[in-house]
């Protein structure tokens, strides 16, 4: 039997840990090594899984050595592409899930300026390490032809998080492209609003963000418009996010120095909230009539959950091995 070796680069985080415990419980065969800044906390994460800790600062002077063919897991950020040339320069297959669409950019470029990578490289940066573009890519599976895929979400503010989950809130002030029409076109972050029906949660005005699931949805379903848009379940807070945008508040407090203060406003995590999801694709089916499809997904155990899930689901799908249900 072929033994399959998985690192956790960052698996002593919030999401790492999950995503260590769901590894160990649908894949057992698989040797887990939980890697951290902390080695003490990859400990704490690896015992009971009876897993391998391991010390491991991706920003460090150093990697250690690694067996031969071990997937790397990236779930945390790789801001100046370290663990990713490590990566391809030990021919170790690599998934990442951290990435926003700039640095998922910087990554692309990375792997293209160098030889052909000589195993696998996934990146699963997109919404909660690609689920929604799973979703996604499984709502329209039987249409002929996809026009429009849209993407609205409904973040739960007293949801368990890290603080890179919000990363996308310091960029609310940095304009980014989607592709309408088959034409790219500069947006604004939370602008244009929507309002989105999340089902037993009402009805929220969404507002625009940037993901990289606008960039890579255009090229895996050949949809001619994708747009991603975003409120939390307090409507007073997402209308205070809404003015500071508006009125170019939030604009004066980006940058590092404001950091810890943008953060303060909006980001309070709690024990854990649902998060939801609700996909519509728009389109033409077998018989070339217009069709449409909306799908809601809720995860109840939140947004950290659902994206250990999806990178959960991404291991397996490279080591090649069969997905038990969740």
């Amino acid at each position: 039997m072929k033994v399959h070796r998985v690192l956790l680069a960052g698996g002593a985080g919030v999401v790492g840990a999950q995503v260590a415990a769901m590894l160990h419980r649908r894949q057992p065969q698989v040797q887990l090594i939980v890697a951290g800044r902390r080695v003490q906390a990859a400990e704490a994460v690896a015992r009971p899984l009876g897993a391998e800790a391991l010390q491991l600062d991706i920003d460090g002077p150093q990697f250690p050595a690694l067996a031969e063919g071990t997937l790397i897991v990236a779930l945390a950020n790789d801001r100046h592409d370290r663990l990713l040339r490590f990566a391809l320069d030990g021919g170790h297959p690599y998934i990442d899930v951290t990435r926003w669409t700039e640095r998922l950019k910087q990554a692309l470029v990375c792997v293209a300026s160098g030889p052909p990578p000589r195993a696998p490289v996934v990146f699963a940066s997109a919404w909660m390490a690609a689920t929604a573009g799973l979703m996604a890519r499984e709502l329209v599976q039987d249409l002929a032809s996809v026009e429009r895929i849209s993407l609205d979400i409904l973040y739960a503010l007293a949801d368990r998080a890290g603080p890179n989950s919000v990363e996308y809130l310091d960029r609310l002030s940095v304009p980014f492209h989607t592709l309408d029409g088959g034409q790219w076109q500069q947006r604004q972050g939370f602008s244009d609003g929507q309002v989105a029906d999340f089902g037993d949660a009402g009805r929220h005005t969404t507002y625009r963000f940037d993901t990289p699931d606008q960039a890579s949805l255009p090229h895996l379903l050949g949809a001619a418009t994708v747009e991603a848009r975003i409120a939390f379940d307090d409507r007073n807070a997402t209308r205070l996010l809404r003015t500071l945008v508006a009125c170019g508040a939030w604009k004066l407090i980006a940058g590092p120095r404001f950091t810890s203060l943008r953060r303060a406003m909006l980001y309070n995590p709690g024990n854990g909230g649902p998060h939801r999801i609700r996909l519509r694709a728009a389109g033409t089916d077998r018989q070339g009539s217009p069709a449409q499809r909306t799908l809601l997904l809720t995860d109840p155990a939140g947004q950290t959950h659902l994206t250990a899930l999806g990178t959960a689901l991404q291991t397996a799908r490279l080591l090649g091995l069969e997905q038990p249900p969740p």
